[in-house]
This record gives structure tokens, sequence and C-alpha cells, in this order.
């Protein structure tokens, strides 16, 4: 039992490294030096993170709207109400009643 699971850990393992590889090509980061390599990696997440928290924050009805196009089941009756109040909306706009629930 442990011997199965240790060699799916070390596929896993062995997966998870040929991604990174695949995007240091990719990204041409392969070839910086340690010190640019970890400023663009940090950078990117930056970006990644910033965008992301923006996102959640300044446009709650379509992130729940868009959760609930591509997971349904992530939907809670809490949550659902607030997905109709964004579809009924005219422009397909959310209401400006709907506020953030970071702000």
């Amino acid at each position: 039992m442990f011997g199965k699971l240790s060699e799916n850990y070390e596929k896993f393992k062995r997966y998870v490294i040929w991604l990174y590889s695949l995007y240091e090509l990719n990204t041409q980061i392969s070839i910086c030096e340690p010190w640019e390599k970890v400023f663009c990696n940090v950078l990117l997440g930056s970006c990644l993170s910033l965008v992301t928290y923006a996102t959640y924050a300044y446009v709650p009805g379509y992130c729940l709207m868009l959760v609930g196009f591509l997971v349904p089941v992530a939907l809670t009756k809490n949550n659902s109400n607030i997905t109709v109040k964004c579809a009924e909306a005219a422009e397909g706009l959310c209401p400006s009643s709907i506020k953030s629930y970071l702000t």
C-alpha cells in the first residue's frame, strides 16, 4: 500500500517538475540568473494575485456568476440570490445595491 502511494507521489513530483520546466522554457526565464528568476516569479505572482483580488473585490456578481457556470455545486443558497439579481439587470450590469464583500 505504501509502495503504491510513494510511487504515485514520485510520479506527481516528476509531473510538477516537468510543468515547471515547461513554464521556464516558455517564458524564457530558464536563461536568467537565480535572482532574476525569483524576481520574475514574484512579479508574475503579484500580478496574478492583484488581478484575482480586484476581480473578486470590484466585480463580485460577475465572479459568482462565473463560478456558478463553471462549478454549479459551488453556489449555495446565500450566493444564488446575488447571481439572480445580476442576471435580471437590464443591460447585464449588476445593480448598484449589490456591494462588494471586501470593500
